[in-house]
């Protein structure tokens, strides 16, 4: 399935499928792989000040869903996870599980030192890179 986001839309669009292995891993109790974008978090977005950070690449957060660089999930946060995707930017998507609709984006922005981050992360143990679950 092709995924396009409009973000002028005030409708919830399905974005992305997370890959079958990351819900695995996590053990993720959802009702599907697809993730949601409520018309909130375009607010949210606006209002964080990561606008324009989105509109530079909202129309790859599909591919980032799909393959992401790396995973996680934030420790104060149950039912989530965390995709990094490395391009010039370190980005960081945070999806969120709703067990009622789903998992959805619950916002997007850079990470400021994103290398540096990255590799802390990897040492605490909080992300990993993708490649580790050897996804089919």
């Amino acid at each position: 399935m092709t995924y396009t986001i409009d973000p002028t839309s005030t409708e919830i669009q399905k974005i992305g499928a997370i890959p079958q292995c990351i819900i695995d891993y996590y053990n993720l109790q959802c009702i599907s792989a697809e993730v949601h974008l409520p018309p909130g978090v375009l607010k949210h977005l606006k209002k964080r000040g990561h606008w324009d950070d989105f509109l530079q690449y909202y129309e790859i957060i599909p591919q980032m869903i799909a393959a992401p660089d790396y995973i996680g999930q934030n420790p104060k946060e149950p039912n989530t996870i965390e995709i990094y995707k490395v391009i010039s930017d370190h980005i960081i998507l945070p999806i969120k599980l709703n067990e009622a609709n789903g998992m959805f984006l619950s916002s997007f922005y850079i990470l400021d030192n994103g290398a540096k981050k990255i590799i802390k992360r990897i040492g605490t143990g909080r992300i990993m890179p993708f490649s580790n679950l050897n996804c089919q």
